[in-house]
C-alpha cells in the first residue's frame, strides 16, 4: 500500500511536469495547493497519533509527539500567509513563537537521538 502512495505520488508529480509541454500549469497556485495539501495532513497524522497510539508509553514518543505538533503550526502559519495578506496582525509574534517552538522540539530530539545512539554503541554485541 505505501510503496502505491508513493510511486502514484511520484507519478503525478511526473504527469503533472509533462503535462505544461502542452497545457499551462500555474506553479505558483499549484505549490499552494499543496501546501494546503501538506498542512491538513500532518493535521490528521497529528490528530490520530494523539488520540490514537500510547505516545506517552516512552520517550521517544513524547518526543515525536511534541516535533508532530509543532510542523502543522508551521504549514498552517504558511498557508495562512501564502493565500491571506502577509502583513496579518501579531504575524511578526507569531511566526516567533511557531519558529521557537519548532527550535525546542527538534533540539530535544537530536538531544534523545544522541543519547539513544550513544546507548546502543555502548551494548555489547549479541
Amino acid at each position: 500500500m505505501m510503496r502505491w502512495a508513493y510511486v502514484g505520488g511520484i507519478a503525478l508529480l511526473g504527469c503533472t511536469f509533462v503535462a505544461d509541454i502542452w497545457l499551462p500549469v500555474d506553479y505558483r497556485v499549484a505549490a499552494n495547493v499543496s501546501l494546503i495539501y501538506m498542512a491538513a495532513l500532518t493535521t490528521i497524522f497529528i490528530l490520530l497519533y494523539g488520540l490514537r497510539s500510547n505516545w506517552r508509553a516512552n520517550h521517544i514518543g513524547r518526543t515525536l509527539f511534541a516535533k508532530s505538533v509543532v510542523l502543522p503550526f508551521v504549514l498552517w502559519y504558511s498557508v495562512l500567509a501564502t493565500w491571506w495578506d502577509t502583513d496579518f496582525p501579531f504575524r511578526q509574534q507569531i511566526r516567533f513563537a511557531i519558529y521557537s517552538l519548532g527550535a525546542v522540539a527538534y533540539l530535544t530530539m537530536v538531544v534523545m537521538l544522541w543519547r539513544e545512539q550513544n546507548a546502543d554503541r555502548e551494548k555489547p554485541d549479541a
